[in-house]
Parts: structure tokens; C-alpha cells; sequence
């Protein structure tokens, strides 16, 4: 449990870094590239 809450912890800091020095522009790219996946596999 411990394990996964760091990994959330260090998700959001890696969002919120994007978000102050590229204007969300990866996590944007991010989430286009989850989308693309989810149609590809139909779900």
C-alpha cells in the first residue's frame, strides 16, 4: 500500500511540474495517447 501511494504522490508531482514549466503540454499528450488506446482495443 505504501508502494502505491508514493507512486501516486510522485504521478501528481510529475502533473503538477508539467502543468508550471510546459503548460500541461505532455500530460495533455498523455492523456490524447490513453484515448487513442482505448479505441484502438474497443473499450
Amino acid at each position: 500500500m505504501k508502494g502505491i501511494g508514493v507512486a501516486l504522490a510522485l504521478l501528481f508531482a510529475a502533473y503538477l511540474t508539467d502543468q508550471y514549466f510546459a503548460n500541461g503540454r505532455y500530460t495533455d499528450a498523455a492523456k490524447r495517447m490513453v484515448t487513442q488506446m482505448r479505441h484502438s482495443t474497443g473499450i
